[in-house]
Protein backbone atom coordinates (compact mmCIF):
# COMPACT_ATOMS: atom_id res chain seq x y z
CA UNK A 1 0.00 0.00 0.00
CA UNK A 2 3.12 2.07 0.84
CA UNK A 3 4.50 2.15 -2.48
CA UNK A 4 1.42 2.02 -4.49
CA UNK A 5 0.83 5.61 -2.98
CA UNK A 6 3.94 6.75 -3.53
CA UNK A 7 2.92 5.85 -7.48
CA UNK A 8 -0.57 7.62 -7.08
CA UNK A 9 1.73 10.94 -6.43
CA UNK A 10 4.37 10.21 -8.33
CA UNK A 11 1.86 9.81 -11.27
CA UNK A 12 -0.30 12.80 -10.64
CA UNK A 13 3.32 15.17 -10.67
CA UNK A 14 3.72 14.06 -13.94
CA UNK A 15 0.57 14.43 -15.28
CA UNK A 16 0.07 18.02 -13.45
CA UNK A 17 3.58 18.84 -14.72
CA UNK A 18 2.92 17.79 -18.13
CA UNK A 19 -0.46 19.50 -18.30
CA UNK A 20 1.07 22.53 -17.13
CA UNK A 21 3.49 21.99 -19.71
CA UNK A 22 1.22 21.62 -22.73
CA UNK A 23 -0.81 24.53 -22.08
CA UNK A 24 2.39 26.94 -22.11
CA UNK A 25 3.27 25.84 -25.32
CA UNK A 26 -0.36 25.99 -26.29
CA UNK A 27 -0.15 29.91 -25.10
CA UNK A 28 3.06 30.42 -27.15
CA UNK A 29 1.21 28.53 -30.54
CA UNK A 30 -1.83 30.71 -29.71
CA UNK A 31 0.67 34.44 -29.70
CA UNK A 32 2.36 33.08 -32.87
CA UNK A 33 -1.01 33.04 -34.92
CA UNK A 34 -2.47 35.98 -33.72
CA UNK A 35 1.08 37.55 -34.46
CA UNK A 36 0.78 35.10 -38.31
CA UNK A 37 -2.67 36.74 -38.50
CA UNK A 38 -2.13 40.02 -38.34
CA UNK A 39 0.99 40.04 -40.33
CA UNK A 40 -0.75 38.70 -43.03
CA UNK A 41 -3.71 41.52 -42.73
CA UNK A 42 -1.14 43.97 -43.34
CA UNK A 43 0.73 42.13 -45.84
CA UNK A 44 -2.70 42.12 -47.52
CA UNK A 45 -3.60 45.97 -47.04
CA UNK A 46 0.03 46.41 -49.22
CA UNK A 47 -1.08 43.92 -51.83
CA UNK A 48 -4.57 46.07 -52.22
CA UNK A 49 -2.80 49.01 -52.45
CA UNK A 50 -0.54 48.22 -55.23
CA UNK A 51 -3.12 45.59 -57.14
CA UNK A 52 -6.64 47.88 -56.15
CA UNK A 53 -8.04 44.49 -55.30
CA UNK A 54 -7.50 42.12 -52.30
CA UNK A 55 -6.19 38.43 -53.07
CA UNK A 56 -8.47 36.42 -54.41
CA UNK A 57 -10.22 33.61 -51.59
CA UNK A 58 -11.66 29.94 -52.44
CA UNK A 59 -10.53 26.50 -52.32
CA UNK A 60 -7.43 26.38 -54.39
CA UNK A 61 -5.89 29.78 -53.80
CA UNK A 62 -3.44 29.95 -50.98
CA UNK A 63 -3.42 33.18 -49.59
CA UNK A 64 0.12 32.59 -47.79
CA UNK A 65 1.76 31.34 -50.89
CA UNK A 66 0.59 33.72 -52.89
CA UNK A 67 2.33 36.85 -50.51
CA UNK A 68 5.34 34.83 -50.18
CA UNK A 69 5.55 34.83 -54.12
CA UNK A 70 4.83 38.73 -54.29
CA UNK A 71 7.87 39.34 -51.45
CA UNK A 72 5.30 40.49 -49.02
CA UNK A 73 5.65 37.40 -46.76
CA UNK A 74 9.46 36.56 -45.32
CA UNK A 75 7.77 33.15 -45.43
CA UNK A 76 4.74 30.87 -46.07
CA UNK A 77 2.31 30.85 -42.86
CA UNK A 78 0.88 27.98 -41.61
CA UNK A 79 -0.48 27.04 -38.20
CA UNK A 80 2.44 26.91 -35.82
CA UNK A 81 1.19 23.88 -34.43
CA UNK A 82 2.66 21.79 -37.41
CA UNK A 83 5.64 23.75 -37.66
CA UNK A 84 6.52 23.62 -33.78
CA UNK A 85 9.84 21.15 -32.70
CA UNK A 86 7.25 20.12 -29.78
CA UNK A 87 4.92 17.99 -31.65
CA UNK A 88 5.97 14.64 -30.41
CA UNK A 89 5.65 15.87 -26.95
CA UNK A 90 2.20 16.99 -28.04
CA UNK A 91 1.38 13.53 -29.53
CA UNK A 92 2.49 11.56 -26.85
CA UNK A 93 1.04 13.64 -24.21
CA UNK A 94 -2.02 13.04 -26.25
CA UNK A 95 -2.03 9.40 -26.66
CA UNK A 96 -1.43 8.93 -22.96
CA UNK A 97 -4.73 10.78 -22.06
CA UNK A 98 -6.64 8.69 -24.62
CA UNK A 99 -5.12 5.78 -22.83
CA UNK A 100 -5.96 7.01 -19.31
CA UNK A 101 -9.39 7.56 -20.80
CA UNK A 102 -9.78 4.00 -21.90
CA UNK A 103 -8.80 2.53 -18.70
CA UNK A 104 -10.95 4.70 -17.10
CA UNK A 105 -13.72 4.08 -19.47
CA UNK A 106 -13.19 0.17 -18.68
CA UNK A 107 -13.06 1.05 -14.90
CA UNK A 108 -16.14 2.49 -14.30
CA UNK A 109 -17.95 0.14 -16.87
CA UNK A 110 -16.94 -2.97 -15.57
CA UNK A 111 -19.41 -5.54 -13.93
CA UNK A 112 -18.27 -8.19 -11.55
CA UNK A 113 -21.73 -9.77 -11.90
CA UNK A 114 -22.07 -9.53 -15.59
CA UNK A 115 -18.46 -10.67 -15.63
CA UNK A 116 -19.05 -14.02 -13.76
CA UNK A 117 -21.98 -14.62 -16.05
CA UNK A 118 -20.19 -14.47 -19.16
CA UNK A 119 -17.80 -16.75 -17.90
CA UNK A 120 -20.24 -19.32 -16.38
CA UNK A 121 -22.16 -19.26 -20.01
CA UNK A 122 -18.99 -19.75 -22.02
CA UNK A 123 -17.78 -22.93 -20.12
CA UNK A 124 -21.82 -24.55 -20.14
CA UNK A 125 -21.38 -23.79 -24.38
CA UNK A 126 -17.83 -25.27 -23.84
CA UNK A 127 -19.18 -28.34 -22.07
CA UNK A 128 -22.50 -28.64 -23.91
CA UNK A 129 -20.54 -29.09 -26.92
CA UNK A 130 -18.20 -31.25 -25.73
CA UNK A 131 -20.68 -33.70 -24.51
CA UNK A 132 -22.86 -33.75 -27.41
CA UNK A 133 -20.51 -34.24 -30.50
CA UNK A 134 -23.35 -35.67 -32.42
CA UNK A 135 -24.91 -31.87 -32.89
CA UNK A 136 -21.63 -30.99 -34.55
CA UNK A 137 -22.35 -33.21 -37.76
CA UNK A 138 -25.91 -31.81 -37.92
CA UNK A 139 -25.24 -28.47 -40.01
CA UNK A 140 -28.16 -26.75 -39.50
CA UNK A 141 -27.95 -27.56 -35.58
CA UNK A 142 -24.37 -26.57 -35.64
CA UNK A 143 -25.25 -23.42 -37.37
CA UNK A 144 -28.46 -22.15 -35.15
CA UNK A 145 -26.22 -23.02 -32.00
CA UNK A 146 -23.25 -20.30 -33.59
CA UNK A 147 -26.22 -18.00 -34.38
CA UNK A 148 -27.43 -18.34 -30.85
CA UNK A 149 -23.93 -17.88 -29.53
CA UNK A 150 -23.40 -14.87 -31.44
CA UNK A 151 -26.37 -13.22 -30.30
CA UNK A 152 -25.45 -14.13 -26.62
CA UNK A 153 -21.92 -12.95 -27.41
CA UNK A 154 -23.27 -9.64 -28.66
CA UNK A 155 -26.29 -9.47 -26.68
CA UNK A 156 -23.72 -9.99 -23.13
CA UNK A 157 -20.67 -8.51 -23.50
CA UNK A 158 -18.24 -8.18 -20.70
CA UNK A 159 -18.83 -4.07 -21.45
CA UNK A 160 -21.47 -2.56 -23.47
CA UNK A 161 -20.14 -0.78 -26.71
CA UNK A 162 -22.65 1.86 -26.39
CA UNK A 163 -21.31 3.43 -23.02
CA UNK A 164 -18.10 3.54 -25.06
CA UNK A 165 -19.19 5.52 -28.04
CA UNK A 166 -18.45 9.38 -27.85
CA UNK A 167 -18.63 11.85 -29.52
CA UNK A 168 -16.02 12.29 -32.18
CA UNK A 169 -12.76 13.16 -32.05
CA UNK A 170 -11.83 16.51 -33.13
CA UNK A 171 -8.26 16.18 -32.94
CA UNK A 172 -6.37 14.85 -35.65
CA UNK A 173 -3.32 12.01 -34.56
CA UNK A 174 -0.85 14.49 -33.21
CA UNK A 175 -3.83 15.76 -30.32
CA UNK A 176 -4.03 18.75 -32.18
CA UNK A 177 -6.99 20.39 -33.17
CA UNK A 178 -8.62 19.84 -36.83
CA UNK A 179 -9.40 23.47 -36.60
CA UNK A 180 -6.08 24.40 -36.20
CA UNK A 181 -6.16 26.27 -39.83
CA UNK A 182 -5.66 29.52 -41.77
CA UNK A 183 -8.63 30.70 -42.60
CA UNK A 184 -9.09 33.88 -45.59
CA UNK A 185 -12.52 34.85 -47.06
CA UNK A 186 -12.14 38.00 -49.45
CA UNK A 187 -14.97 39.70 -51.01
CA UNK A 188 -13.87 42.53 -54.26
CA UNK A 189 -16.93 43.67 -54.71
CA UNK A 190 -16.98 45.18 -51.41
CA UNK A 191 -13.59 45.60 -51.18
CA UNK A 192 -13.37 43.83 -47.85
CA UNK A 193 -11.52 40.59 -46.39
CA UNK A 194 -11.56 38.31 -43.03
CA UNK A 195 -8.56 36.38 -41.96
CA UNK A 196 -9.35 33.59 -38.90
CA UNK A 197 -7.97 31.52 -36.77
CA UNK A 198 -8.18 29.10 -33.94
CA UNK A 199 -7.28 30.01 -30.37
CA UNK A 200 -6.61 26.63 -28.45
CA UNK A 201 -5.46 27.30 -25.45
CA UNK A 202 -7.08 28.50 -22.14
CA UNK A 203 -5.66 31.82 -21.71
CA UNK A 204 -6.55 32.76 -25.24
CA UNK A 205 -10.24 31.36 -26.36
CA UNK A 206 -12.16 34.56 -25.15
CA UNK A 207 -10.41 36.14 -27.46
CA UNK A 208 -12.74 34.69 -30.18
CA UNK A 209 -15.39 35.49 -28.20
CA UNK A 210 -14.44 39.49 -27.92
CA UNK A 211 -13.01 40.37 -31.48
CA UNK A 212 -15.85 41.87 -33.00
CA UNK A 213 -16.98 39.31 -35.66
CA UNK A 214 -19.74 36.82 -35.81
CA UNK A 215 -17.89 33.75 -34.93
CA UNK A 216 -17.04 32.65 -30.79
CA UNK A 217 -14.78 29.89 -31.99
CA UNK A 218 -12.60 31.72 -34.14
CA UNK A 219 -10.08 34.31 -33.96
CA UNK A 220 -11.07 37.19 -37.06
CA UNK A 221 -9.69 39.87 -37.99
CA UNK A 222 -9.69 42.46 -41.26
CA UNK A 223 -11.70 45.06 -42.39
CA UNK A 224 -15.02 43.19 -42.70
CA UNK A 225 -15.37 40.33 -40.04
CA UNK A 226 -18.83 39.42 -41.43
CA UNK A 227 -17.70 37.50 -44.26
CA UNK A 228 -17.93 34.51 -42.73
CA UNK A 229 -14.79 32.40 -42.27
CA UNK A 230 -16.97 29.34 -39.79
CA UNK A 231 -15.67 26.51 -40.48
CA UNK A 232 -17.34 22.61 -39.49
CA UNK A 233 -15.97 19.99 -38.83
CA UNK A 234 -17.27 16.10 -39.88
CA UNK A 235 -16.19 12.73 -40.79
CA UNK A 236 -15.00 14.07 -43.40
CA UNK A 237 -12.44 16.27 -41.93
CA UNK A 238 -12.60 20.10 -42.18
CA UNK A 239 -14.90 22.14 -44.52
CA UNK A 240 -15.99 25.88 -44.99
CA UNK A 241 -19.88 26.81 -44.18
CA UNK A 242 -19.86 29.32 -46.96
CA UNK A 243 -18.49 29.32 -50.65
CA UNK A 244 -14.60 31.12 -51.45
CA UNK A 245 -12.82 30.64 -48.26
CA UNK A 246 -9.49 29.34 -48.29
CA UNK A 247 -8.23 27.10 -45.81
CA UNK A 248 -4.20 26.94 -44.83
CA UNK A 249 -3.61 24.37 -43.05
Amino acid sequence: MKYFTKFVIFFSLILFMSTVSIEAMKASRDQLRIFNARALSKSIQFYYTVNGEYPKSGINNNISELLYNEKLLTNIFRDPAYTSVTLPFNYYYYKSLKTAEHIYSTIINFDLNTYVTNVKNKLYHSLLNANKPEIQSLPQANNQRKQNLDNWENGNSLINNDTLKTKQSQFDNNGIPIECVIAYKSLNTTNSYEISVFLESRFFKEKMKWDGGDDNNRYEIGNDLRLNTKLSTSKDGLEATSEGVSIIK
